[in-house]
């Protein structure tokens, strides 16, 4: 803890103060998006960054002209805890500026999240939308929730399904007592019960496949040493934490870009990337490209080299497993022949 805080004096916006908080590590494809369309919505003096050790250069070129730019990057978090402790820590961040009387609202988002509202035309990424879902709301008691979002196709812009599987929640000023890890539960020290509401976001948790591997790979490091597919197996049955990781990285090419390629009851919705375009965001490196070929032969040949890879790594298992095993007899004949030398030699 120990952290300091800057107060938004940015008066970007009139209306409702809104905040928007996040921690990220290392998002290179999505940091400046998230960075860019937040600040035009609701003025990049409401946003805060918590940086959980970044390495990655471009990542931190970012982080630095943001803060140029009047974002609040908070930099003391860089540790696998913090992480896990993101929760308690937001809140405290967010009872802090509840302190200051800076906001009405606050909202918990990851990096790959966008904010939005429903309307009776469908979502909409405009302030004056989102303010008027709000309004209702202001001085809220109760928890806040976001009840389900629009999840991105990485293989075709514009199109998403949507999901209620990941509710996730917000407050009104001084009312956040608790988040959990992931934003899904929290608890208001002025009111016992949610409240629907009417916004929504946009979710870009697919990333193009050796991009979305990293990043699944990276949410894992901390608890897996063995990513072979037996170890990947054997923790996704487990159901535990970061499990759909696992899944994800057993996944081949063929069988991500076939599930996206052959979705069903998607809308087509084309707010976001519009506004996207309009303030210049490139968004080319958040969708998978395909090879000016067919998709018919583009599926075949990635099936082709999936099947090849996974029958690599079949066969480098049984090797492992292999040495291992050899390994454990070496050093059981090893213990063996020390115990028949020390009673030959007469020792007990």
């Amino acid at each position: 803890m120990g952290a300091s805080y800057a107060s938004s004096q940015e008066p970007m916006h009139r209306g409702m103060k809104i905040a928007c908080v996040m921690m990220q590590k290392d998002e290179t494809i999505l940091l400046d998006p998230w960075i860019r369309y937040h600040s035009d919505l609701i003025g990049s003096g409401n946003l805060y960054i918590l940086d959980n050790g970044s390495t990655a250069p471009s990542v931190i070129r970012s982080l630095r002209q943001a803060e140029l730019d009047g974002v609040h990057v908070l930099w003391d978090y860089r540790s696998r805890r913090d992480y896990l402790e993101r929760g308690p820590l937001i809140v405290e961040l967010i009872q802090h500026l509840d302190r200051e009387g800076c906001f009405d609202f606050y909202f918990l988002l990851d990096c790959d999240e966008f904010l939005a509202c429903q309307t009776g035309a469908g979502p909409s990424c405009q302030r004056q939308d989102i303010e008027a879902v709000l309004r209702p709301f202001l001085g809220s008691q109760e928890v806040l929730v976001i009840q389900y979002k629009y999840w991105h196709n990485p293989c075709r812009k514009n199109f998403y399904s949507i999901t209620n599987s990941s509710r996730k929640c917000f407050f009104a000023h001084g009312s956040c007592d608790f988040l959990d890890h992931g934003f899904h539960h929290g608890r208001s020290k002025l009111g016992k019960n949610d409240q629907s509401t009417g916004i929504v976001f946009f979710e870009f948790h697919y990333k193009p496949y050796r991009l979305h591997r990293i990043s699944s790979r990276q949410h894992l490091c901390g608890v897996l040493d063995d990513f072979s597919r037996r170890s990947l197996r054997a923790y996704r049955a487990k159901r535990k934490y970061a499990h759909h990781c696992a899944e994800d990285l057993l996944k081949g090419k063929y069988d991500f870009v076939r599930s996206f390629l052959g979705a069903q009851g998607e809308l087509e919705i084309q707010g976001l990337l519009a506004t996207f375009d309009r303030l210049g965001i490139d968004h080319g490196a958040l969708f998978e490209r395909q090879p000016p070929i067919p998709s018919g032969l583009w599926l075949f040949l990635l099936r082709m080299r999936q099947t090849f890879m996974h029958g690599v790594d079949g066969g480098l298992d049984v090797v492992r497993r292999g040495v291992s095993f050899l390994r454990r007899q070496a050093a059981r004949r090893a213990r063996a022949m020390g115990h028949l030398i020390r009673r030959l030699a007469g020792f007990p």
